[in-house]
Protein backbone atom coordinates (compact mmCIF):
# COMPACT_ATOMS: atom_id res chain seq x y z
CA UNK A 1 0.00 0.00 0.00
CA UNK A 2 1.10 3.27 -0.52
CA UNK A 3 2.21 5.94 1.73
CA UNK A 4 -0.49 8.68 1.83
CA UNK A 5 0.70 11.57 -0.39
CA UNK A 6 2.16 9.30 -2.39
CA UNK A 7 6.09 9.57 -1.30
CA UNK A 8 6.67 5.72 -1.07
CA UNK A 9 4.92 4.97 -4.41
CA UNK A 10 7.44 7.16 -6.51
CA UNK A 11 10.75 7.27 -7.95
CA UNK A 12 13.22 8.43 -5.28
CA UNK A 13 15.96 11.59 -6.46
CA UNK A 14 18.29 8.97 -5.54
CA UNK A 15 16.87 6.47 -7.61
CA UNK A 16 16.77 8.50 -10.53
CA UNK A 17 20.03 10.07 -9.74
CA UNK A 18 20.97 5.91 -10.65
CA UNK A 19 18.68 5.25 -13.44
CA UNK A 20 20.70 6.24 -16.33
CA UNK A 21 23.72 4.13 -14.96
CA UNK A 22 22.77 0.97 -16.88
CA UNK A 23 22.43 2.55 -20.59
CA UNK A 24 25.66 4.91 -19.62
CA UNK A 25 27.38 1.62 -18.91
CA UNK A 26 26.42 0.17 -21.80
CA UNK A 27 27.47 3.04 -24.02
CA UNK A 28 30.96 3.73 -22.31
CA UNK A 29 31.67 -0.06 -22.24
CA UNK A 30 33.45 -0.34 -25.72
CA UNK A 31 34.53 3.18 -25.18
CA UNK A 32 38.60 3.60 -25.93
CA UNK A 33 40.67 2.26 -22.55
CA UNK A 34 43.77 4.15 -21.19
CA UNK A 35 46.97 3.21 -19.77
CA UNK A 36 48.22 3.92 -16.65
CA UNK A 37 51.01 5.77 -18.49
CA UNK A 38 48.75 7.67 -21.10
CA UNK A 39 45.89 8.57 -18.62
CA UNK A 40 46.46 12.69 -17.31
CA UNK A 41 46.51 12.09 -13.65
CA UNK A 42 43.31 12.92 -12.05
CA UNK A 43 43.57 16.27 -10.04
CA UNK A 44 43.60 15.79 -6.83
CA UNK A 45 42.34 18.07 -3.05
CA UNK A 46 44.87 20.21 -1.89
CA UNK A 47 44.46 23.04 1.07
CA UNK A 48 46.41 26.27 1.14
CA UNK A 49 47.86 27.08 4.14
CA UNK A 50 45.22 28.55 6.46
CA UNK A 51 42.84 27.86 4.08
CA UNK A 52 39.27 26.78 5.80
CA UNK A 53 37.15 24.57 4.01
CA UNK A 54 33.80 25.10 5.68
CA UNK A 55 30.57 23.33 4.35
CA UNK A 56 28.23 25.87 2.58
CA UNK A 57 24.35 25.41 2.12
CA UNK A 58 22.55 28.50 2.74
CA UNK A 59 22.82 31.41 0.08
CA UNK A 60 23.82 34.02 2.83
CA UNK A 61 27.21 32.59 2.78
CA UNK A 62 29.94 32.24 0.55
CA UNK A 63 31.27 28.71 -0.76
CA UNK A 64 35.16 28.67 -0.15
CA UNK A 65 37.64 29.35 -2.74
CA UNK A 66 40.12 26.25 -4.29
CA UNK A 67 43.16 27.67 -6.34
CA UNK A 68 42.52 25.57 -9.62
CA UNK A 69 39.06 25.33 -9.13
CA UNK A 70 36.05 26.71 -10.37
CA UNK A 71 32.24 27.19 -9.89
CA UNK A 72 29.67 25.57 -12.22
CA UNK A 73 25.75 26.76 -11.31
CA UNK A 74 22.45 25.52 -12.53
CA UNK A 75 19.37 24.61 -11.31
CA UNK A 76 19.60 27.28 -8.34
CA UNK A 77 23.04 25.49 -6.77
CA UNK A 78 26.15 25.48 -7.70
CA UNK A 79 29.21 23.64 -7.13
CA UNK A 80 33.27 24.03 -7.05
CA UNK A 81 35.07 21.33 -9.29
CA UNK A 82 38.80 21.34 -11.20
CA UNK A 83 38.93 23.76 -14.02
CA UNK A 84 39.28 20.79 -16.41
CA UNK A 85 35.75 19.16 -15.46
CA UNK A 86 32.69 20.75 -17.74
CA UNK A 87 29.12 21.00 -17.73
CA UNK A 88 27.11 23.07 -15.74
CA UNK A 89 22.81 23.59 -16.58
CA UNK A 90 21.29 21.68 -18.70
CA UNK A 91 19.07 24.30 -20.30
CA UNK A 92 21.85 26.17 -20.85
CA UNK A 93 24.91 24.31 -21.30
CA UNK A 94 23.32 21.13 -23.40
CA UNK A 95 25.16 21.69 -26.94
CA UNK A 96 28.76 21.85 -24.40
CA UNK A 97 28.12 19.14 -22.94
CA UNK A 98 26.67 16.79 -25.60
CA UNK A 99 29.51 17.80 -27.88
CA UNK A 100 32.16 17.08 -25.31
CA UNK A 101 30.35 13.56 -24.86
CA UNK A 102 30.31 13.11 -28.85
CA UNK A 103 34.04 14.24 -29.43
CA UNK A 104 35.34 11.10 -27.57
CA UNK A 105 34.24 8.79 -30.00
CA UNK A 106 30.90 6.59 -31.31
CA UNK A 107 30.72 4.67 -28.00
CA UNK A 108 29.48 7.89 -26.54
CA UNK A 109 26.43 8.27 -28.58
CA UNK A 110 24.33 6.40 -26.71
CA UNK A 111 25.22 8.31 -23.71
CA UNK A 112 24.74 11.53 -25.57
CA UNK A 113 21.38 11.29 -26.57
CA UNK A 114 20.03 9.75 -23.19
CA UNK A 115 21.51 13.26 -21.52
CA UNK A 116 19.75 15.44 -24.53
CA UNK A 117 16.18 13.19 -23.68
CA UNK A 118 16.53 13.24 -19.90
CA UNK A 119 17.66 17.51 -19.81
CA UNK A 120 15.15 18.30 -17.45
CA UNK A 121 15.94 15.73 -14.87
CA UNK A 122 18.84 17.18 -13.70
CA UNK A 123 19.41 20.28 -11.52
CA UNK A 124 23.12 19.90 -12.81
CA UNK A 125 25.39 17.69 -14.96
CA UNK A 126 29.05 18.06 -14.91
CA UNK A 127 31.59 14.92 -16.13
CA UNK A 128 35.45 14.90 -16.13
CA UNK A 129 36.52 14.33 -20.05
CA UNK A 130 39.56 12.49 -18.68
CA UNK A 131 38.19 8.95 -19.27
CA UNK A 132 39.50 6.26 -17.06
CA UNK A 133 40.70 2.92 -17.74
CA UNK A 134 37.38 1.05 -17.77
CA UNK A 135 35.87 3.24 -19.94
CA UNK A 136 33.44 4.79 -17.64
CA UNK A 137 32.61 8.59 -18.07
CA UNK A 138 33.02 9.88 -14.32
CA UNK A 139 30.45 12.17 -13.72
CA UNK A 140 28.22 14.37 -10.98
CA UNK A 141 24.74 14.81 -11.25
CA UNK A 142 22.44 16.77 -8.80
CA UNK A 143 18.02 15.68 -8.81
CA UNK A 144 15.70 17.11 -6.76
CA UNK A 145 12.13 15.95 -5.44
CA UNK A 146 9.61 17.50 -3.09
CA UNK A 147 9.00 15.25 0.02
CA UNK A 148 7.06 16.01 2.71
CA UNK A 149 8.50 17.89 5.12
CA UNK A 150 8.18 15.71 7.66
CA UNK A 151 10.33 13.10 6.66
CA UNK A 152 13.72 12.73 7.91
CA UNK A 153 17.31 12.14 5.78
CA UNK A 154 17.03 8.45 7.60
CA UNK A 155 13.69 7.88 6.36
CA UNK A 156 14.53 8.91 3.25
CA UNK A 157 17.56 6.77 2.90
CA UNK A 158 15.41 3.88 4.56
CA UNK A 159 12.94 4.28 1.91
CA UNK A 160 15.14 4.74 -1.44
CA UNK A 161 17.46 1.73 -0.12
CA UNK A 162 14.64 -0.80 -0.07
CA UNK A 163 14.01 -0.06 -3.79
CA UNK A 164 17.46 0.06 -5.05
CA UNK A 165 18.22 -2.56 -8.61
CA UNK A 166 19.83 -5.81 -7.47
CA UNK A 167 22.49 -4.61 -8.91
CA UNK A 168 23.78 -2.32 -6.23
CA UNK A 169 24.65 -2.58 -2.85
CA UNK A 170 25.64 0.15 -0.13
CA UNK A 171 28.86 -0.02 1.07
CA UNK A 172 28.43 3.25 3.99
CA UNK A 173 25.79 4.84 4.93
CA UNK A 174 26.15 7.89 7.33
CA UNK A 175 24.93 11.40 8.22
CA UNK A 176 27.91 13.87 8.18
CA UNK A 177 27.82 17.97 8.78
CA UNK A 178 27.00 19.95 5.83
CA UNK A 179 26.99 23.68 6.66
CA UNK A 180 24.41 24.52 9.46
CA UNK A 181 22.42 20.89 8.74
CA UNK A 182 23.34 17.51 8.35
CA UNK A 183 23.68 15.87 4.86
CA UNK A 184 23.02 11.77 4.57
CA UNK A 185 25.74 9.95 2.85
CA UNK A 186 25.80 6.50 0.50
CA UNK A 187 28.32 4.41 -0.78
CA UNK A 188 27.08 2.62 -3.24
CA UNK A 189 28.71 -0.08 -5.98
CA UNK A 190 27.41 -1.87 -8.78
CA UNK A 191 28.85 -4.20 -11.27
CA UNK A 192 26.54 -3.84 -14.26
CA UNK A 193 27.32 -5.95 -18.03
CA UNK A 194 30.55 -6.83 -16.56
CA UNK A 195 31.28 -3.43 -15.47
CA UNK A 196 32.21 -1.78 -11.58
CA UNK A 197 30.96 1.41 -10.83
CA UNK A 198 31.27 3.05 -7.58
CA UNK A 199 28.92 6.23 -6.72
CA UNK A 200 29.28 8.71 -3.88
CA UNK A 201 25.97 10.31 -2.87
CA UNK A 202 24.94 13.21 -1.02
CA UNK A 203 21.15 13.69 0.52
CA UNK A 204 20.91 17.16 1.65
CA UNK A 205 16.88 18.34 2.48
CA UNK A 206 15.66 21.90 3.18
CA UNK A 207 12.33 21.86 4.52
CA UNK A 208 10.41 19.58 1.89
CA UNK A 209 12.99 19.57 -0.92
CA UNK A 210 15.58 17.13 -0.74
CA UNK A 211 18.48 17.34 -3.26
CA UNK A 212 21.09 14.51 -4.28
CA UNK A 213 24.23 15.20 -5.43
CA UNK A 214 25.68 11.80 -6.69
CA UNK A 215 29.59 11.51 -7.82
CA UNK A 216 29.98 8.64 -10.34
CA UNK A 217 32.85 6.92 -11.07
CA UNK A 218 34.44 3.58 -12.06
CA UNK A 219 35.00 1.68 -8.74
CA UNK A 220 38.70 1.57 -10.09
CA UNK A 221 39.23 5.23 -9.84
CA UNK A 222 37.36 5.15 -7.00
CA UNK A 223 39.48 6.26 -3.67
CA UNK A 224 42.15 8.26 -6.10
CA UNK A 225 39.18 10.57 -6.98
CA UNK A 226 37.47 10.69 -3.21
CA UNK A 227 39.34 13.76 -1.92
CA UNK A 228 37.91 15.78 -4.92
CA UNK A 229 34.19 14.35 -4.49
CA UNK A 230 34.73 15.20 -0.94
CA UNK A 231 35.92 18.48 -1.13
CA UNK A 232 33.35 19.27 -3.94
CA UNK A 233 30.80 18.58 -1.79
CA UNK A 234 31.95 20.91 0.91
CA UNK A 235 31.04 23.52 -1.64
CA UNK A 236 27.65 23.21 -2.54
CA UNK A 237 25.68 26.26 -2.45
CA UNK A 238 21.94 26.58 -2.76
CA UNK A 239 21.54 29.86 -4.87
CA UNK A 240 18.56 32.70 -3.95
Amino acid sequence: MCHKGGFWCKLSALLLALALIVPILAACGGGKKETAATRSPVPTATSQPGMALTPTITPQRTATTIAGWRKLEGGGVALSLPESWIGGDLSKDLDMIVGKIRALGPNYEQMARLIEQNRSAFLMYVLDPQVGDSGFLTNINIVTEQVPSAITIDTYLDAAIKQLPAEFSVRERGTVPLGPQQAGRLVLEATIMGQQVKELMYVIKNGSVVRVVTYATGAGEFERRLPVFEQSIRTFEIRP
